[in-house]
């Protein structure tokens, strides 16, 4: 049996895949390694999921105190910057700013001076916020705003996870309704002919939207997982296209950010709404993209023009790797994936 178990394998954000199986072969590690006195290693590489949000930490819990080894041993190897667990915890490199860094840095961008839409909104995934903001953009500006999101009905596990969070949501059950619905049969993708398997593969998820970016104004990004400060392709998109962005993401995205080195965009959108998580993060955001649907083009231009030195430096910082010099602030160490090791 491989030293470490592959946890990412068996999860999603919100849910476990086949919890039966999760458990069983979960337990049968533990056991192998409490047998060969080894430690117990949890793999989460490259992902970083709040394992407390989709329940998984206690299951771990459980399976541990199961087979006899406090969980205190086990390391678990994650790509959530703000982890907090009681464990033997390594916080992971980021690794799509690494891969970014690197793979992207030949790619050629232009910084765009003429806003001819306001929004960006590219979602994979269907979950309750994202379907509520594609909502909002589709219902109030959708002639200024390129937005998709991809074919959900057929993925059950997505449907069922959204679904129940949706008829959790104080809405009038019609409004819910709609939600489910939009789940079940979002509009046409007619923007661009990458498939879903082309925008959930990197760098395909990246550089196939490269030319919806130019002449457009911001984009609202909702990162992977709402629950972790966990950096993916959603937020390295707008700083690779330079284009500011309003994000979707758990408390302190924004100064997790910043801590990094990264400049962003709080004179401009008033960013309070970084103190926020949840349906509360989520209003605050759409009052925002209210206020800017709002704007004519001339004023848009212009406060895009006044942000080009903060998305520059985003830019560079990224390309640069000057984020590196920063990891330190959040004990990040250097996995070797797949060897169970440090580097």
């Amino acid at each position: 049996m491989n030293s470490t178990f592959r946890l990412w394998e068996y999860i999603g954000v919100d849910s476990v895949f086949e919890i039966g199986k999760f458990i069983s072969d979960l337990t049968d590690y533990v056991n192998q390694q409490k047998y060969h006195n080894k430690q117990v290693i949890l793999d989460m590489y490259p992902e970083g999921y709040n394992l407390h949000h989709n329940g998984v930490w206690a299951i771990i819990e459980s399976v541990c105190r199961a087979c006899d080894v406090h969980p205190s041993l086990v390391k678990l190897v994650i790509g959530d910057m703000k982890a907090d667990y009681p464990c033997d915890l390594v916080i992971h490199q980021p690794r799509w700013l690494l891969e970014a860094s690197v793979d992207l840095s030949k790619l050629k961008v232009e910084f765009s001076k003429v806003m001819e839409k306001k929004f960006l909104h590219f979602i994979g995934r269907a979950t309750w916020d994202r379907i509520a903001v594609q909502m909002f953009l589709r219902g109030k500006f959708l002639s200024d705003c390129w937005t998709t999101m991809a074919p959900t009905k057929d993925r059950s596990r997505v449907v069922n996870d959204a679904v129940k969070k949706i008829l959790a949501m104080n809405h009038p059950p019609g409004y819910k309704q709609d939600m489910i619905q939009y789940a079940l049969n979002p509009p046409r993708n007619t923007l661009t002919d990458a498939t879903r398997d082309d925008l959930i593969t990197f760098p395909d998820n990246v550089t196939k939207l490269q030319h919806l970016y130019t002449n457009a104004f911001v984009e609202i990004v909702h990162e992977t997982d709402i629950h972790s400060f966990f950096i993916t392709e959603k937020t390295i998109r707008p700083i690779l296209f330079k284009r500011p962005f309003i994000v979707m993401g758990c408390k302190d995205y924004m100064v997790g950010l910043k801590q990094l080195g990264f400049k962003t965009f709080d004179y401009w959108f008033d960013e309070r709404y970084d103190q926020a998580e949840g349906r509360p993060r989520l209003d605050s955001i759409l009052r925002r993209i209210q206020r800017i649907g709002d704007m004519d083009y001339k004023s848009c231009t212009a406060m895009n023009l006044e942000m080009q030195e903060t998305i520059e430096h985003n830019y560079n910082h990224l390309i640069n790797k000057g984020w590196l010099e920063h990891l330190d602030q959040f004990d990040v160490q250097f996995w070797h994936d797949g060897k169970g090791q440090l580097l």
